[in-house]
């Protein structure tokens, strides 16, 4: 499967995190799989509008920010702004920065709400999935001492949990909805 219009940015960022550069580790399906395991929904957030002042009592409205980065581009499949009535803004109105969450149009929105539709990515969360995977790859590296030289090729193993526990402390929550199975508490 080749990788969706608006991911590319995404993945090269993904790939620096977990230091596959080079001889590449994962394919681009695989991180693009892992990737999805950690998108999030954004559905009509009201992107907040910076203020910039022109001179005199004159300002503009053409900046607005979303609170979330690592948004996914490709087009109004993946990615939609709005105004309030609804009307969707057409890509030539807009410049995006998608993995900061940044907007520009291109005249001045007169301080009118626009909401943002599309996905964004929780990138720490997959980074520590990918180096919980390097890590299981290495399980069976073992240390060699052999005249007078030491490998310890265990020290692998290692770093990779600690890159997977590091990038865990940073990604995002996750909830969980609890399921009841409908059977009375007292079987």
């Amino acid at each position: 499967m080749a990788l969706r219009a608006g991911m590319a940015a995404i993945e090269a960022r993904l790939r620096r995190m977990v230091d596959d550069s080079g001889t590449a580790v994962w394919t681009t399906t695989q991180l693009q799989d892992v990737l999805d395991e950690h998108k999030f929904r954004i559905h009509r957030e009201q992107l907040e509008r910076e203020k910039t002042y022109l001179s005199g009592t004159a300002y503009e409205y053409r900046i607005f920010h979303s609170r979330w980065g690592n948004l996914e581009g490709g087009g109004s499949a993946t990615f939609k702004l709005e105004d309030s009535a609804g009307t969707q803004k057409g890509t030539a109105t807009y410049s995006a920065d998608y993995l900061r969450g940044m907007v520009t149009m291109t005249t001045d929105q007169l301080g009118t709400a626009i909401y943002l539709t599309g996905w964004t990515y929780d990138l720490a969360g997959a980074a520590a999935d990918c180096w919980r995977e390097r890590a299981s790859k290495v399980t069976g590296y073992y240390d060699v001492q052999m005249d007078g030289h030491k490998l310890s090729r265990s020290q692998w193993f290692a770093h990779c949990e600690q890159m997977a526990e590091s990038f865990a402390k940073q990604a995002r929550p996750v909830t969980v909805r609890a399921w009841r199975s409908g059977l009375s508490e007292d079987y």
